[in-house]
């Protein structure tokens, strides 16, 4: 297998975490990994929020005394999604609610225990205002509420940040350790199935001068937005991954070589005609050569990946901005499209 470009890996410094003007308004508004960071912030958040409200409520049923009675319970924030936000969960999931990250099952249900927790709260509140004294049905529902509310979070957190350490911080793509498993994976199945499977190499055209002329930061917009290209337009089960620097490496299931020439031309085309505008209003053309092998029984991940490599170098010898598949001596199919 060929080496990581190590050296032609852009980077860029993570921003203060913890801070809240470092965020977007919306998690809509930032990229990829400021958007994880922010739903796992804003979990912490929520976890030590309600934590601390459940204490205070305890302390005053437990200490009883004339002050506390004085004051009554503590108040409980306004849930309500669609007119008040005092609480900052409740207003957080209203603002993001149909962001692709969060509008998902896991966390839509985590919406749903929040909401049922602010209900018995308020059941809770409303019978001690009345009668001066907790119900202890009501307030145990409420407990209830509270220690679901607490370890979905928990659940949900351990879920994002093992799907951070699968992901390339800069692009949002699988990394290459991802990707050494995942073609294994898809190896086995493609010689148990007799499914044919594929292996694309992209890679783009003369990305150097992009850094060299418009410096690191232009570079990493160009790496997201092909990115980001490339994972939208791809079919829902083929899968893309930052193979190193400027290289993206597709893998592509129950595809043989003429569909993949479809679909990596089609990927070409796009990227072509998308070009990528940096902050001082530069508009950055960007083409991309692009080299593809199908995965055969007798040959190993790395040399399916050697075999897309040397396509992918033929694709730019022959000027680049093209589609090159190996020439396979199994197979008369090569691809010039």
């Amino acid at each position: 297998m060929p080496d990581p470009k190590n050296d032609k890996s852009n980077r860029r410094s993570d921003p203060s975490d913890g801070q809240q003007s470092d965020m977007p308004d919306s998690i809509a508004d930032g990229n990829f990994v400021d958007a994880e960071r922010e739903i796992l912030q804003e979990l912490e958040t929520a976890l030590s929020e309600h934590i601390a409200l459940v204490l205070e409520w305890n302390r005053h049923l437990i200490v009883g005394d004339e002050e506390s009675r004085a004051s009554g319970l503590p108040d409980m924030p306004d849930h309500d999604h669609a007119n008040n936000h005092d609480c900052n969960f409740g207003a957080w999931y209203a603002l993001n609610q149909h962001n692709r990250l969060i509008d998902q099952p896991a966390i839509h249900a985590l919406a749903t225990t929040h909401e049922q927790l602010h209900n018995a709260a308020r059941r809770v509140q409303k019978h001690f205002d009345r009668n001066g004294k907790i119900d202890v049905a009501e307030y145990d529902v409420m407990a209830l509420r509270a220690e679901s509310f607490f370890s979905q979070i928990r659940r949900l957190e351990r879920a994002f940040r093992t799907a951070r350490s699968n992901v390339d911080p800069l692009t949002g793509a699988y990394n290459r350790q991802t990707m050494l498993s995942d073609l294994e994976v898809e190896r086995e199945r493609s010689i148990r199935t007799q499914s044919p499977t594929a292996i694309a190499l992209v890679d783009l055209d003369h990305f150097k001068s992009v850094n060299d002329t418009h410096g690191h930061q232009a570079g990493d917009l160009v790496l997201q937005t092909i990115a980001g290209i490339l994972q939208s337009h791809v079919r829902p089960f083929d899968k893309v991954y930052r193979y190193g620097g400027e290289e993206f490496l597709i893998c592509l299931p129950n595809a043989d070589m003429r569909q993949t020439a479809r679909i990596l031309e089609r990927l070409r085309r796009v990227i072509e005609a998308s070009p990528v505008t940096l902050e001082n209003d530069v508009s950055l053309s960007i083409t991309t050569s692009i080299g593809a092998a199908p995965i055969l029984p007798d040959r190993k991940i790395d040399q399916i990946i050697d075999k897309a490599d040397r396509a992918l170098y033929a694709a730019k010898e022959s000027g680049r901005n093209r589609v090159r598949l190996w020439r396979s001596p199994e197979s008369a199919e090569t691809g010039n499209k």
